[in-house]
């Protein structure tokens, strides 16, 4: 196993487990990361370089974001451990992105990953983007993504920084520095440092340092070949819930009186399109889920279309009244392995808050 906890100037090859050579910031004295709370000393530091970083550091954050978070019960581990090194399960995080959205990691499953974690003070950061946004014009019609997790840094900071350059990838705000410490980064090992993280969530390839123009282009391609697909954007399946307003001590789970976790899935009519569970929120209602080949689950709740391949119906309404809303959508093993590990129809009843008031199995 590789240690990513290497010199700045290396990145870990997943293939021989010989590091790549990187370039140092300045060849001749490697310099060391201290997060929020670097000391900038030394003769010849220009003044205004170092009033630019104590104004950037002191700019308010802007809110914060859960930082790291456990992998959700229901992604499959296969019995790795989280951990920066190859071969590890990436550490999940929930962040605020500069935009104000959220992004989860677990939420791209499916998906090749590239994670960039970089500050708007580091040089080799800023020659490192240009070669990203040009990977990503060019693999991302082959599902690659590209989330760049700024470092300890303002929002207003940020957002300059993505203006200059015309990010159009998704900027998570690692505001504490925790999530970037989750990956190794913090003492000799600052930013950049980057992350190939492949659709089952285990790292594959790390870069510690600016990797070169022509090594993130090999390197982005190789990425994508070897897990990309024709589907951009995050996939359908299980994906983390919004919070229940005023009730933090909700867990998500499958358990009664639980945040039931979120779905994406596609209707088997328009299957461009997609339908995500949180959307219903305000209103009550009933899933069923119909295991592939379970012929009489299909006919007990009516489905109009063959369940030969698995069904996951919104009934709607509540239990008088789900003739009210009806979509059949396309089956998801994900959602199938949750709740209904054994092949058998299951109910689910969700209220306006997207907390599971009962599960059954109509067929018991």
């Amino acid at each position: 196993m590789n240690d990513t906890d290497a010199p700045t100037d290396q990145a870990q090859d997943p293939v021989d487990g010989q590091p790549d050579e990187l370039p140092h910031e300045n060849p001749n004295r490697p310099r060391e990361y201290h997060g929020a709370r670097t000391v900038i000393a030394g003769a010849g530091v220009v003044i205004a370089v170092a009033a630019a970083l104590w104004l950037t550091l002191l700019q308010p954050s802007n809110g914060g974001g859960e930082g790291v978070v456990d992998l959700p019960v229901w992604l499959p581990t296969e019995g790795r451990e989280v951990g920066s090194d190859v071969g590890s399960l990436a550490p999940d995080f929930d962040l605020e992105t500069v935009d104000g959205g959220r992004f989860r990691l677990s939420d791209w499953r499916g998906q090749p990953v590239l994670i960039n974690f970089w500050a708007s003070w580091c040089g080799p950061c800023r020659r490192e983007v240009p070669a990203l946004i040009r990977a990503l014009n060019l693999h991302g019609s082959k599902g690659l993504t590209i989330v760049g997790v700024n470092i300890e840094e303002s929002t207003s900071v940020a957002q300059t920084f993505v203006g200059e350059f015309g990010i159009e990838y998704e900027v998570p705000m690692d505001f504490d520095g925790a999530v970037f410490r989750a990956y190794g980064g913090g003492g000799p090992s600052g930013p950049p440092r980057s992350f190939f993280i492949d659709p089952d969530g285990v790292i594959v390839r790390v870069w510690a340092g600016q990797a070169p123009d022509e090594i993130v282009e090999e390197h982005t391609r190789e990425f994508a070949e070897s897990y990309g697909s024709d589907q951009v954007g995050q996939l359908p399946g299980l994906k983390s819930p919004p919070p229940v307003e005023g009730d933090e001590e909700l867990a998500v789970g499958i358990s009664v009186g639980e945040i039931a976790p979120d779905m994406l899935l596609s209707p088997k009519l328009e299957p461009d399109q997609r339908w995500l569970l949180s959307s219903e929120r305000g209103k009550t209602i009933t899933i069923a889920i119909v295991p592939p080949g379970c012929m009489r689950c299909g006919r007990a709740v009516g489905a109009d279309e063959d369940t030969t391949q698995g069904s996951i119906i919104l009934l709607g309404g509540s239990d008088d009244d789900q003739e009210t809303v009806r979509l059949e959508l396309a089956w998801s093993p994900d959602v199938g392995r949750l709740y209904a590990p054994q092949g058998d129809l299951q109910l689910i009843q969700i209220d306006e808050r997207g907390v599971i008031l009962s599960i059954s199995g109509m067929l018991e």
